[in-house]
């Protein structure tokens, strides 16, 4: 066991000890890359966790604006926030905790001044995620012409004539207002369509009469049953709804535009962009389930505690996301793992054939070689996370999708260069010293 030991943990670090994987079982391949997938699983994780708290305070201008949000020195200004069961309850100007659009320094000049610090953006919306969001259906040629026309004309084209067009969806930004006489329009166009569309008003309306569900939710219903009946598909749009959501008009709107520096707070979760001292750009969500329910800022707290407390609602609910990025990146590493694999081929190979044209012949077969290779491949991931969390100080956020792949393999190709530069030489210094006993007998 001992020298099993030897052999697995200083292979990298000894020729001699790496070379007797020539003579070992695949299993100790095996077992080393399931250790490589574990590492570059923890160098994405780390790498994309622990710089994001030396880059916050690394960026004032975002730290400043956090803090006239959430800590602003003027009581009318400041956004009073504190957490109730993992959701976020806000309110401004001494008024109560309601649903509604707080803050948008998107849009207007005098949330502008005051939350903005050197063009930041602001956003704090506490509505709730599966709020309705108004939108506009047109079409847009695809011919290169970019023509468009309204939904409605769409929908006179013959069927070739429609395959000239794209479906497109416009979010107004406007939650969306579902009145009793609109309501009513789109259950009659429904229980035209066809009987089972009727069938299922019908039994929406029996639901309503018997209080089984609220006129709200009925609503709701009847214009997602309208809504999949009259428009194609949405899921360019939408990933967990039928309908459009408000949510997604930020989206949409400014952060798949490539908007920069900002901050969206929502009633579950917030995401935001900013740059720091240095000009690394990183983005990042948050979430507030696992935050103590209470005030963000208590009353009393004097401006430094206020100013901290801001900061550590950014930072909490950041570390809070490491569940979901996590598992992001273990679904990554599962995907990634043939991949690597052949990147533990390429070096076998590269080391086999560097011997081959050296005419080295003490590693026989291309087995013994992948067996050597094997045995040091787990400390390349090592070095490989190590290497990645450090950069991940200095370097764009955007990076951790490919750097800790990048330097496992250049560490391995350079492990395997040098056991082949390092085998040649014994080779040859064991045939000269052979030549030389076969010349004095």
């Amino acid at each position: 066991m001992k020298k099993w030991f030897r052999f697995f943990f200083f292979s990298f670090f000894s020729h001699s000890i790496s070379k007797e994987g020539e003579k070992r079982s695949y299993t100790n391949v095996f077992l080393a890359f399931i250790l490589v997938l574990t590492l570059l699983f923890g160098g994405f994780i780390l790498g994309n966790m622990l710089p994001f708290f030396a880059h916050y305070g690394n960026s004032p201008d975002f730290t400043e604006t956090v803090h006239a949000v959430f800590a602003n020195p003027d009581g009318d200004k400041r956004i009073e926030a504190e957490i109730d069961n993992g959701r976020l309850k806000v309110k401004k100007d001494g008024g109560e905790y309601a649903e509604g659009l707080l803050v948008n320094t998107l849009v207007s000049d005098s949330d502008k001044q005051n939350y903005s610090v050197n063009g930041y953006h602001v956003v704090v919306d506490s509505r709730p995620a599966s709020t309705l969001a108004e939108v506009e259906a047109y079409c847009i040629s695809n011919d290169g012409e970019n023509r468009v026309i309204s939904y409605e004309e769409y929908l006179t084209l013959s069927d070739v004539a429609r395959l000239n067009f794209d479906f497109k969806l416009r979010y107004t930004g406007n939650a969306l207002l579902l009145s009793d006489k609109t309501v009513d329009d789109y259950r009659a166009y429904l229980d035209a369509q066809s009987d089972e569309n009727k069938a299922k008003t019908e039994k929406l309306s029996s639901d309503l009469r018997e209080n089984k569900i609220a006129k709200s939710d009925y609503n709701r219903e009847i214009y997602k049953l309208y809504f999949t009946n009259y428009y194609p598909k949405i899921t360019e749009y939408e990933s967990t709804s039928e309908v459009p959501l408000l949510r997604n008009y930020y989206y949409h709107q400014y952060i798949s535009k490539g908007i920069k520096n900002y901050l969206f707070v929502f009633d579950d979760y917030m995401t935001g962009s900013f740059e720091t001292k240095s000009t690394i750009e990183v983005s990042f969500y948050g979430f507030y389930g696992n935050l103590e329910s209470g005030a963000l800022v208590m009353p009393g707290a004097t401006q430094d505690e206020a100013n901290a407390s801001a900061d550590s609602f950014i930072k909490n609910s950041f570390k809070s996301n490491w569940v979901l990025n996590a598992y992001a990146y273990f679904m990554n590493i599962l995907s990634l793992a043939p991949f690597i694999a052949l990147m533990l081929m390429v070096a076998t190979l590269l080391t086999y054939s560097v011997l081959k044209l050296c005419g080295t012949e003490s590693i026989k077969t291309l087995g013994a070689a992948f067996k050597i290779v094997g045995s040091y491949s787990w400390f390349s991931a090592v070095i490989s996370a190590v290497l990645t969390v450090i950069m991940m100080f200095f370097v764009k956020q955007s990076l951790i999708n490919a750097l800790p792949l990048v330097l496992f393999f250049a560490a391995l190709l350079v492990r395997s260069i040098i056991f082949a530069i390092k085998e040649n030489k014994l080779y040859k210094l064991q045939s000269e010293n052979r030549e030389v006993e076969q010349t004095e007998v």
